[in-house]
């Protein structure tokens, strides 16, 4: 069965982060797995702290398999909600479970065995933003992940999906990803925005060989897209300008990663770009996507 892995620690950006793959299993016709991935104490060469860690690991999972429950019901609640008691539309069941060990460890473990269509995390919003990013677990599953991942604001709330904007240079490894969320869009009726973002101070904009590139890239997508070539003077003053789109959701192939970097990395007009407040989808490269 599709399903579609929310990772979670029970913190407010990662309970908003489930709502929103509430919905998201609805239209994709998926089930949800809740995880999470609980510390254990460090251990050390002293005997007595190790036996005390393996001492203490039934209690902790079965703590944290009630947290776990708690918020399948609270899912399955805002499902009655929104969506009633009948049989159709599709209800996502939902499933749990919890593990000890390194977070990053532990979602990617549980990725390869439920082999998701999308990963699903928190991310506290613009303010906190570089704390999230550079966190550990965060930077480590960007750069680790085998599957979509999307990053979800704490104070976005899903008002559906219309406008799904692709932010690529027109390389050719990224067709197969437009093609993929050309797909993933269908599920949503939404247009897929193809975003080139061209620094004002290049030549190559009227030139024969842009054209032809840009021809290439378009030219085998079937669906509802849409070409956005925006000018500026780099590419963080590009996602300012992007950011007025009225766009749903901003995608990224991870294999650009000078773009990745100059998004997060970047200046002040880069983080205000971030200030979007709408959820980022990666996908990673070389790996098979079940949209």
């Amino acid at each position: 069965m599709r399903t579609i892995l929310v990772a979670t620690d029970y913190s407010k950006p990662a309970k908003n982060a489930a709502f929103y793959a509430l919905h998201l299993a609805h239209a994709l016709k998926a089930n949800i797995d809740l995880c999470h991935a609980f510390g254990l104490p460090i251990e050390s060469p002293m005997l007595g702290q190790t036996v005390w860690s393996v001492y203490e690991y039934p209690d902790l999972y079965e703590e944290n398999t009630k947290e776990l429950k708690n918020l399948a019901k609270a899912l399955e609640e805002r499902e009655k909600v929104v969506w009633g008691d009948e049989a159709f539309p599709f209800h996502p069941s939902i499933h749990y479970e919890s593990e000890g060990g390194d977070a990053v460890h532990v979602i990617n473990n549980m990725a390869a065995n439920k082999k998701p269509l999308l990963i699903v995390m928190g991310m506290q919003g613009a303010g906190m933003l570089t704390r999230f990013i550079f966190g550990s677990n965060s930077i480590q599953m960007i750069e680790n992940t085998k599957y979509p991942l999307l990053l979800v604001p704490l104070n976005h709330k899903y008002n559906g999906l219309k406008k799904i904007a692709f932010a690529t240079d027109l390389n050719k490894k990224d067709i197969k990803t437009a093609q993929l969320l050309i797909e993933f869009a269908k599920y949503f009726d939404a247009e897929l925005l193809i975003t080139h973002i061209i620094q004002s101070n290049n030549d190559v904009i009227q030139d024969a060989t842009y054209e032809h590139k840009k021809e290439t890239f378009l030219k085998n997508l079937n669906g509802k897209t849409c070409y956005n070539c925006i000018y500026s003077e780099n590419i963080d003053y590009g996602l300012e300008i992007l950011k007025n789109k009225d766009i749903d959701m901003l995608v990224m192939g991870h294999h650009d990663k000078s773009f990745f970097k100059r998004l997060f990395w970047g200046s002040h007009a880069a983080r205000q770009a971030v200030e979007l407040e709408i959820p980022l989808l990666t996908i990673p490269e070389n790996v098979h996507v079940h949209f």
